[in-house]
């Protein structure tokens, strides 16, 4: 997000990170569609004509998300390589129930079909145990419901669900995600990689200070870099910057400038501001540090339109900007334990997702119903 300091007399702003998800990230595929909607509606000359001199076709650059995330899944079905058990190979989605993000999803699976002809199916995830085996050698094999003998081995479990504690109902569900995780199908993302986005480690990350960034970056000015990307983020455990954050966050006159954010994914879960003190003062103090503590990123004002559920609202807004990327590695494995990344297969940019929202809202997922899918519109300035 762009942040102007609201501290500072200088008005220059900046870019800021809001967060870092590495699992179900939604509406890549119709965030592809609503960019293509953006260009031919000005191809049209559809727009006012007092924004003509703005919005251009050549101002709308298209969003790729589609075929460069359906790319990323078909790299991991290559890698996994021919099949083992003689039966076809397939990419299982595993969704939840009920999913509210079929059509966004369905464009990649179109697109893996149509683009890779590689079969996709979907899996609900309290289906998983259900519907799946695994073979003497680990393979991961699918029996579609609607056709139980034709079965097929899957090369790449692509997780759109698994991510929250509803997804997870009692123990049958936790030995379907540990039933999948020791599959020998390529996972997206893996446990680790899934466990790499959430706010803890984000937390670890951008607290000022941090020695820890220096461990991935160790290019001293890279990092320095990096690091004027990150709004600061503290813990609210017992250390010396969790004991400042606590002071911080029980405070209504400085908690107004942070928002407080459980490792939690969907949007919908954070608490905002002035409602920080008394929202810890509702928990138990031991519960406290399952949450960090964030800057909020103050955007600098914008007016737009937005269209959602029916009608036509107008008004002060606020967007976040999303780049995907897909990533494939292969691990070092000795004695049986994984030694880190051996070789890099595949590392690309994927599109984009702007958010638009509106300024009186904080949160800004789409699906959580507080934003709304739009594209990017580049002008001079």
């Amino acid at each position: 997000m762009v942040h102007l300091d609201q501290t500072s007399k200088d008005t220059t702003t900046s870019i800021k990170q809001v967060e870092f998800n590495t699992i179900a990230s939604s509406f890549g595929g119709l965030s592809s569609k609503v960019s293509s909607m953006h260009r031919y509606l000005a191809s049209i000359n559809a727009y006012p004509p007092a924004s003509e001199s703005i919005i251009k076709r050549s101002a709308l650059p298209p969003s790729s998300s589609v075929p460069s995330l359906a790319r990323g899944l078909a790299e991991g079905h290559k890698a996994y390589g021919p099949s083992k058990s003689g039966r076809p190979l397939c990419v299982l989605f595993l969704v939840q129930t009920p999913e509210r993000n079929v059509f966004d999803q369905r464009h990649l699976e179109f697109a893996l079909l149509e683009e890779h002809g590689v079969r996709a199916f979907r899996l609900p995830f309290h289906d998983i145990m259900q519907d799946t085996k695994l073979d003497d050698d680990r393979r991961l094999i699918y029996s579609p419901p609607h056709n139980v003998d034709h079965s097929f081995e899957v090369s790449v479990v692509y997780f759109r669900a698994g991510y929250s504690p509803s997804d997870y109902r009692g123990d049958v569900d936790w030995q379907a995600r540990l039933h999948v995780e020791r599959s020998a199908a390529v996972k997206c993302p893996t446990i680790l990689t899934h466990l790499a986005g959430s706010k803890k480690v984000q937390q670890v990350l951008a607290t000022p200070h941090s020695p820890h960034l220096a461990h991935f970056l160790p290019d001293k000015s890279k990092a320095a870099e990096v690091l004027k990307t990150f709004a600061p983020i503290y813990p609210l455990d017992q250390s010396e910057a969790g004991i400042e954050a606590r002071k911080l966050a029980q405070n209504p006159e400085t908690a107004q400038r942070y928002v407080l954010k459980p490792q939690r994914e969907g949007g919908g879960n954070n608490v905002y501001r002035k409602a920080i003190p008394e929202f810890l003062k509702s928990q138990p103090e031991s519960h406290w540090p399952a949450h960090i503590l964030m800057e909020m990123i103050e955007p600098p004002a914008l007016t737009n339109t937005i269209f959602r559920n029916g009608e036509v609202q107008k008004g002060g807004v606020i967007g976040e900007l999303g780049v995907y990327g897909t990533c494939l590695w292969r691990c070092r494995v000795e004695g049986g334990l994984h030694q880190g990344v051996k070789e890099m297969l595949h590392n690309h940019e994927a599109g984009y997702l702007l958010r638009t929202k509106g300024d009186q809202s904080e949160e800004g997922g789409v699906a959580a119903g507080f934003g709304a899918v739009d594209s990017v519109c580049l002008v001079s300035v």
